[in-house]
C-alpha cells in the first residue's frame, strides 16, 4: 500500500470518516457524531501537489441545537491529508508527459519525501500554536497526525474553515500595499527561528525547498518540456528574450552544480541561514477581499520550512505575487520593511545579515524563483472553470505579469553576473 494509489478513504486516501470524526469529537469535547449526509469536497485542485484537501461538512447529529451552539461545533472544517495523488494529477495537468515520474520506484522515493515534509508541517504548526505570534496569522488547528515507524499511510492536519476566501491564481497579483502583512509575518516567523535552539528547530534542518522541488522534479525531460512550454507561451516578439532566459536557466538555474551553490548563498555573502517558510505563493495565503483590497487571513502550507537564505522567502513571494510595476517600483521598499520587521522582532539579538546582504541575496535568487512561476501560469489558466471570454481576458492580464518576470529574470541575472562573478563559478 502507498500514498500514490487510490484507497477507499476520504477523497481516495487512506484516512477514514471514523478517524476524522473521533479527532473532532476529542478536539471539541463532544459525543455528537457526523450525520449520514456528511460530505467531503475536494478543494485541492491547483493548490499544490503533496496533499488532498477536503472541505468537510459533518452535519452533526445526536445532540440538541442548544448543545451544538454551546459547544460551537463547526459546520465546516478542513482536513489536509498527505498524499501523492495530487502530484500525479498536477504533472498530467501541466502536460509533462513524463512517464518516468510515475513509476513505482520514483513514487516510492517521493513518498518518503512527502512523509518527511508532512511531519515538518506538523512540527511547524505546533511551534506556531506555542508562540501564538499576533502578526503571524494561521488557521485554528483541531488535530495533527504525523507519520511514524508504525504509520506510513495516514497523516493529516485538521483546521478551521475560513469562509469567503478569495482565490488568487498564479496569473493574479497582490497589490504591494496588501502584501505588506505577508512580508511582516514571514519576517517575524524567521525571527522566531533565531530565538530557538538547534534542538527546537531540528525539524527544519533537513532537505530544503530547492532539494525537494528541483531534486524531485527537474530532470532532463521535465526541463525540455518546460522550455517547450515557455516558447509556446510568449508571442513571437519576445522570442529573443525567451531564448536568452532559457540559456541562462540551462547554464545556471537548472544546473545541478549551480543549485548546490544557491544553497550556499548565505555562506557566500557572509551570514548564517535563517528559518524560512520557503514556499510563499498565492495558494498558500488565505485571503478575503473588500473591494479591491486583499486582506490576509492566514498563511498556510509549512511543509518546506527550512533554514536558508531569506532570499528564498522574499524572492519566491515577489516573483509569484507582485505585478511587474509594483515589483519594479516597490521592491526596495518591501525589502526594507522585511528587514526592519525582522530586526525589530529579534528583540535585541544581533541580526545575522544586513539590509544590503538581503538585497544582494534577493538579486541572485530572483531569476531562480521565476522558474517556479512562469511555466505554470498558462497551463493553470487553461484549466480554470471560467468562460472562454473570461479566460482570454485573464490571459491578457497574465501576459503582462509574465513579460515582467521574463524581462526582470534576464536583466537581474545579467546585473548579478557582472556584480558577483565568483558566485556563478562552480
Amino acid at each position: 500500500m502507498s500514498l500514490y494509489k487510490v484507497a477507499d478513504g476520504l477523497l481516495g486516501t487512506h484516512v477514514t470518516w471514523q478517524e476524522v470524526e473521533e479527532e473532532m469529537q476529542k478536539a471539541l469535547d463532544t459525543s455528537v457524531t457526523f450525520g449520514e449526509d456528511k460530505k467531503a469536497t475536494n478543494i485541492s485542485d491547483m493548490k499544490g501537489f503533496m496533499s488532498r484537501i477536503a472541505l468537510v461538512e459533518p452535519h452533526w447529529v445526536g445532540g440538541s441545537d442548544e448543545e451544538k451552539e454551546k459547544q460551537k461545533l463547526p459546520e465546516k472544517f478542513i482536513v489536509k491529508i498527505s498524499s501523492q495523488l495530487p502530484f500525479i494529477e498536477m504533472t498530467k495537468l501541466m502536460d509533462f508527459n513524463n512517464e518516468e515520474l510515475w513509476v513505482d520506484e520514483k513514487l516510492d522515493a517521493m513518498g518518503e519525501v512527502t512523509r518527511m515534509l508532512h511531519n515538518r508541517e506538523v512540527a511547524t504548526y505546533r511551534l506556531l500554536m506555542r508562540e501564538n505570534h499576533p502578526n503571524i496569522p494561521f488557521t485554528k488547528v483541531y488535530a495533527l497526525k504525523e507519520f511514524d515507524e508504525h504509520n506510513h499511510l495516514k497523516a493529516y492536519i485538521i483546521t478551521e474553515y475560513v469562509p469567503n476566501v478569495h482565490h488568487i491564481g498564479m496569473h493574479d497579483c497582490i497589490p504591494a500595499a496588501d502584501i505588506l502583512p505577508i512580508v511582516r509575518a514571514v519576517a517575524a516567523f524567521s525571527a522566531i527561528g533565531m530565538k530557538l535552539s538547534e534542538e527546537e528547530t531540528k525539524f527544519a534542518r533537513g532537505p530544503d525547498f530547492l532539494d525537494v522541488v528541483l531534486g524531485q522534479f527537474m530532470d532532463e525531460k521535465t526541463t525540455k518540456k518546460t522550455e517547450e512550454m515557455m516558447r509556446m507561451a510568449f508571442p513571437e516578439e519576445y522570442s529573443e528574450a525567451v531564448e536568452k532566459m532559457l540559456k541562462y536557466n540551462r547554464e545556471y538555474y537548472t544546473n545541478p552544480k549551480m543549485i548546490a551553490k544557491f544553497k550556499l548563498t548565505s555562506q557566500f555573502f557572509g551570514y548564517t541561514p535563517v528559518m524560512t517558510h520557503s514556499d510563499l505563493w498565492s495558494s498558500n495565503f488565505l485571503c478575503t477581499k473588500d473591494g479591491d483590497k486583499v486582506i490576509l487571513k492566514a498563511i498556510i502550507d509549512y511543509q518546506t520550512v527550512s533554514f536558508a537564505s531569506p532570499a528564498q522567502d522574499v524572492g519566491r513571494l515577489f516573483a509569484a505575487c507582485l505585478s511587474k510595476d509594483d515589483r519594479r517600483e516597490k521592491q526596495d521598499y518591501l525589502l526594507k520593511e522585511y528587514y526592519n520587521t525582522f530586526v525589530e522582532e529579534l528583540d535585541g539579538i544581533p541580526a545575522p545579515y544586513t539590509l544590503q546582504q538581503l538585497k544582494d541575496s534577493y538579486d541572485v535568487y530572483f531569476p531562480l524563483m521565476t522558474l517556479f512561476v512562469l511555466p505554470g501560469i498558462v497551463p493553470l489558466l487553461e484549466h480554470l472553470n471560467v468562460s472562454e471570454e473570461c479566460r482570454e481576458s485573464l490571459k491578457e492580464a497574465a501576459m503582462d505579469k509574465m513579460v515582467g518576470l521574463l524581462e526582470d529574470a534576464v536583466s537581474t541575472h545579467e546585473a548579478s553576473f557582472e556584480k558577483f562573478p565568483e558566485y556563478f563559478k562552480f
